[in-house]
């Protein structure tokens, strides 16, 4: 990465995390809604139990669709720029949301409703696909000095997300339920404005990036795509990047699982535990913050690594502390698991902007996580639950698998190299010269 120019570097940081911040809120959202409305106002015409079925298959609709938005946008951002992708996603993801908070119900419109219901959701999903990924490369390559600190920002901007999204609808659902259903719940969607009209002023302001300023002749004029340079000639990186996202995942098992874990088979209260989350929410977006401090002293292996070893430790007293019924020991369980997950998770931006060179560093980050966060990532809470109900309520298989997890992070991360160059010297843009100087003419960057 070449690129050392600081000035305004708040401004592509922000509008990064901007970003990141909507992306999380609408997802957070629509996870809130499908099991609060819309398997009453969008599947009315079947029982309860199916409507909320249907609805939670729109949702994991989603996190099909992220992939196929990783591969098509971060090929392109890595070929016509950063910042137009980048304004593109953030547009797809707000106006879909916002219309989703426009939309007739099944009363209303029949089953256009759920039609457009989902359609309004694989163009969110599509946006969202490539949106976390071009903020960690643009806000990574905003300037090399403190990267894993600037990064990180973005990183925050989840936990944000899902304090934003829980609150709005706790607060709206305060309303009797007749008002809230009618039109209540369309509020925290529509909503989603004010977030969308912030992110692009901010990203029209963002110039392009200079690393991709440097490359960007070549990169356009290319007979291969970036996809495919990627995969030719850095699939090496592509896989151990996709394995060191398996310990990011596992939020979804210490947020999301634990939840439903803990009310529904430990009998804990909804509210209290939903203030648990809030909470671990806002510890963990402090955490990644300084996790990615951290990262540019001792560099980034060291806190990955440390962060998915803790978890193998820690899972078993993890759900021993969730069994014996005190809500302040639930509190202490998921706010220490989310401090850890957060060392993962929160430092991977950096990693991620630093170990792939500029010309397919997009679509690198975008393939990687995208994928490994639709079949390995989404559908965790779904597979802890089965596996819980298949052990009678015991939660020790869940436990395994957080192990297993938690290790191919770890390993997928001490098996690459440390790209924090201030400790290293590592330049992923030096390799990639050196790796495409034997090709072929029309294959070099």
């Amino acid at each position: 990465m070449q690129s050392t120019k600081t000035p305004s570097r708040w401004v592509p940081v922000s509008a990064s995390a901007m970003g990141t911040v909507i992306e999380w809120y609408d997802f957070f959202l629509y996870s809130s809604a499908a099991v609060l409305v819309f398997n009453k106002q969008f599947f009315g015409d079947v029982s309860p139990t199916v409507g909320t079925i249907i609805a939670f298959a729109t949702y994991a609709i989603g996190f099909v669709v992220r992939p196929l938005g990783g591969l098509v946008l971060g090929n392109l951002g890595d070929r016509v720029g950063r910042k137009p992708i980048l304004l593109a996603t953030v547009t797809m993801m707000g106006v879909s949301t916002i219309l989703i908070g426009l939309l007739p119900t099944f009363d209303v419109i029949g089953y256009w409703a759920p039609a457009l219901l989902i359609l309004l959701r694989v163009v969110q999903g599509f946006g969202a696909g490539a949106e976390y990924g071009g903020a960690v490369v643009v806000a990574g390559e905003s300037g090399t000095v403190r990267r894993g600190f600037f990064t990180s920002i973005p990183a925050a901007g989840v936990d944000i997300a899902m304090m934003l999204a829980t609150g709005m609808f706790a607060l709206f659902a305060l309303l009797p339920e007749q008002d809230f259903d009618a039109w209540g719940w369309r509020i925290p969607f529509l909503l989603s404005i004010v977030g969308l009209v912030v992110a692009v002023f901010i990203r029209l302001r963002m110039d392009e990036t200079e690393d991709f300023k440097q490359i960007e002749g070549t990169a356009r004029k290319s007979e291969l795509s970036p996809m495919h340079r990627l995969m030719k000639y850095h699939r090496g990186k592509f896989f151990i990047a996709a394995g060191v996202n398996f310990g990011g995942s596992l939020t979804y098992i210490f947020q999301t699982f634990a939840l439903a874990y803990a009310i529904n088979n430990l009998g804990y209260p909804k509210v209290a535990s939903l203030v648990g989350i809030m909470l671990s929410g806002l510890i963990g977006a402090i955490a990644t913050v300084f996790w990615g401090y951290l990262s540019d002293r001792v560099g980034r292996r060291p806190v990955i690594i440390g962060g998915a070893l803790f978890l193998i430790v820690f899972v078993v007293p993890f759900f021993l502390l969730l069994q014996l019924g005190s809500i302040w020991l639930l509190y202490l369980a998921v706010i220490v698991a989310h401090i850890a997950d957060r060392a993962i998770f929160g430092v991977q931006a950096s990693f991620y902007a630093e170990y792939f060179p500029t010309s397919v560093r997009f679509s690198g980050i975008a393939a990687a996580r995208e994928l490994t966060s639709a079949f390995v990532g989404g559908p965790l809470p779904l597979i802890a639950t089965a596996m819980v109900a298949a052990s009678g309520g015991s939660p020790w298989a869940v436990a395994s698998l957080v192990a297993v997890l938690a290790g191919v992070s770890a390993f997928s991360t001490w098996k690459a190299p440390e790209t924090n160059a201030a400790i290293s010297g590592y330049d992923a843009d030096r390799d990639d010269t050196s790796a495409a100087s034997a090709q072929p003419a029309d294959a070099r960057l």
